[in-house]
């Protein structure tokens, strides 16, 4: 599977889908395919169960970002096997995550094991890129071919000593930060560059950026960010333990921001978030242009209104500054924290692993499960592995790779796992 190159741009899945589909149609196992545009596919695999209960989903995607390949150890579409590892891009986004499904699939059809619940695998392309062509697309389209009761996707490992926490931590992704990608243009008087002016593009949008970013978001504590605190509190030392405890108190958030919270990636959690990302303008160093232009990616809590945050913005950046809208914010329910998909991620991380907790969790980043959860089905963030952070920075980065015990346990993991929400009891 690490073999097919795709990744997006340009998204050309197909080939790497067919693989798939020939080992599922081997096996006798039912497979339907989507293509959203030319070279675009996604899968849906099914082994059905009684008619009246919606199945489970083992969702992931098959494209992946892109690699240069000069920077690597081993070549990122090779595969190799090398020091205990698998080594390639998608080794651990996302691909490894899709065998999971396959094998426990296999396994399920070869064992000849009864189901109360039928269970279906999806595969989507385009995920890299926002999901307009693989899972968003499918659920605009094709809903009826999959139509899950709940669904499990990407989007939460195993993390060691997390925030400086004893044991293991499967950070269950249950909701998103919201995306608002926009472009900020400052319109101006072009000249030589010998002769400045007031009305320079550059200065009119290096003020306003610098307005906007002076006062950030304050922090604020969503119920997801709470529960998944006081989970991790009693792993950790005080008072870092007391502190997490307790966030809803006065100033709380503030203390331990400076302490157990500090991490940036964490912060992002805590706030909605403004970072500008490109800057564009000018088409020589002596000519000061016309037209500047910066984009702009803010993320926003899921509670966050929408409207009044670009009010807010428009405010702060002035009447100089014009804003069109690259993706605006769509909704971002969350899935619950309790009941049957959540109970059996509670008894598998138990009994498969050692030392472990789950705790809820909400990405900064975007996943496909968005489409389903706004559909009303729970989607859950558990790829059942344990990375430690040197072997996590490696996703979207040089040397992706997976330890074959890792691999080897997801497998275990994700068929244990569908065997408590789908075997009939024997």
């Amino acid at each position: 599977y690490l073999h097919f190159d795709t990744s997006n741009p340009p998204d050309n899945t197909a080939d790497a889908i067919v693989f798939l589909k020939q080992i599922l149609d081997k096996e006798g196992i039912a497979t339907q395919v989507f293509v959203s545009k030319p070279g675009m596919a996604n899968l849906v695999a099914r082994l059905p169960g009684p008619s009246g209960l919606k199945p489970l989903l083992l969702m992931s995607h098959a494209d992946v970002v892109p690699a240069v390949a000069k920077d690597w150890s081993h070549p990122p579409f090779s595969g190799d096997l090398a020091n205990g590892f698998v080594w390639g891009r998608g080794a651990i986004d996302n691909k490894a995550h899709g065998i999971m499904a396959l094998m426990t699939m296999l396994a399920l059809k070869r064992n000849g094991t009864k189901l109360r619940r039928g269970v279906e695998m999806m595969v989507n392309c385009d995920e890299e890129a926002g999901g307009g062509n693989g899972a968003n697309w499918m659920a605009a389209n094709h809903w009826d071919a999959f139509d899950p009761a709940f669904a499990f996707n990407e989007g939460g490992e195993g993390t060691p000593n997390w925030l400086g926490s004893r044991g293991v931590t499967f950070r269950v992704t249950v909701s998103e930060k919201r995306v608002m990608w926009m472009r900020l243009i400052a319109h101006g008087k072009a000249g030589h560059g010998s002769m400045p002016n007031a009305n320079n593009p550059n200065f009119i949008l290096i003020n306003a950026l610098a307005r906007l970013l002076a006062e950030p978001p304050p922090f604020r504590l969503t119920p997801v960010f709470e529960e998944a605190m006081r989970k991790l509190a009693p792993r950790m030392d005080s008072p870092a333990s007391f502190e997490l405890a307790h966030l809803s108190w006065p100033y709380m958030m503030e203390i331990a921001s400076r302490g157990p919270l500090s991490p940036y990636t964490i912060q992002a959690l805590m706030h909605d978030t403004i970072a500008p990302t490109m800057l564009n303008s000018g088409i020589k160093v002596n000519v000061i242009p016309s037209v500047a232009e910066a984009g702009v990616d803010c993320r926003l809590l899921p509670d966050t209104d929408a409207d009044a945050f670009l009010k807010h913005l428009r405010e702060v950046l002035g009447p100089k500054i014009d804003i069109d809208f690259i993706q605006r914010p769509d909704p971002s329910p969350t899935s619950p924290t309790s009941g049957e998909a959540w109970d059996a991620m509670k008894q598998v991380v138990a009994d498969d692993f050692v030392d472990t907790i789950i705790a809820p969790n909400m990405t900064s980043g975007g996943t496909d499960s968005r489409f389903l959860r706004v559909k009303g089905v729970p989607a859950y963030g558990f790829v059942p592995i344990i990375l430690p952070e040197p072997e996590a920075v490696r996703i979207h980065g040089v040397d992706e790779r997976l330890s074959i015990d890792n691999l080897n346990r997801g497998i275990r993991a994700t068929y244990d796992l569908t065997m408590k929400l789908c075997a009939a009891a024997q």
